[in-house]
């Protein structure tokens, strides 16, 4: 056996154990059926996975690695998400409207990535309404979390959204350029240091 083929069911398991921690009610036996649809994939440091204008129709799962979720904006890219490992991202805007992306997707790290196509999925959906259900409860988590960052970036101070990510995201810290994670909390560069500086002491 290859070592590629281990790290693939190693990756599969690690999905299989991340969709159970978010529906722990759900079919194994189904879902373990599912996590043997995806399949295995690698970006660079710095593949664009995705880049905006285009149609995409993929569900990724992220084994190891990070990603970063951007728009370009009067030529500034303003950072909107992070994806680290096992954290799913897909191009929802195109698969909810089968129009272009509008958002570019970067390797920030080498990453590992396990995919499958959106129709794919739907078609488990369909078959087992156990992963109906996790399909849901997926949706519900990500669009919490999207509402919780719109709420975050418009009533929040600065501080306090740099005390969020703390808690958070602290990790990422140290594998995220200083300038992404500013734009994500949409403050300066400067604005960061300071808030950094302030938090050390």
């Amino acid at each position: 056996m290859s070592k590629k083929r281990i790290d693939i069911e190693t990756y599969r398991e690690q999905l299989k154990n991340n969709l159970l921690r978010i529906f722990p009610s759900v079919n194994q036996n189904q879902l373990s059926e599912l996590c043997a649809q995806f399949e295995f994939h690698e970006f660079d440091k710095r593949d664009i996975i995705l880049n905006a204008g285009e149609f995409s129709n993929t569900v990724y799962f992220v084994c190891k690695g990070l990603v970063r979720i951007y728009y370009t904006k009067e030529e500034k890219e303003i950072t909107n998400w992070f994806i680290k490992e096992n954290m799913m991202f897909a191009a929802t805007y195109s698969i909810l409207t089968g129009q272009n992306n509008y958002s570019n997707y970067e390797a920030l790290e080498d990453t590992h990535v396990l995919q499958l196509d959106y129709n794919i999925l739907e078609k488990y959906y369909a078959k087992y309404h156990s992963l109906e259900h996790l399909g849901r409860r997926i949706i519900e988590l990500y669009y919490g979390s999207f509402m919780k960052k719109t709420y975050d970036v418009l009533f929040l101070s600065a501080e306090e959204r740099y005390t969020l990510f703390l808690r958070d995201n602290e990790d990422l810290l140290n594998r995220v350029p200083l300038r992404y994670i500013a734009s994500y909390l949409g403050i300066t560069q400067e604005t960061l240091s300071r808030l950094r500086s302030k938090s050390i002491k």
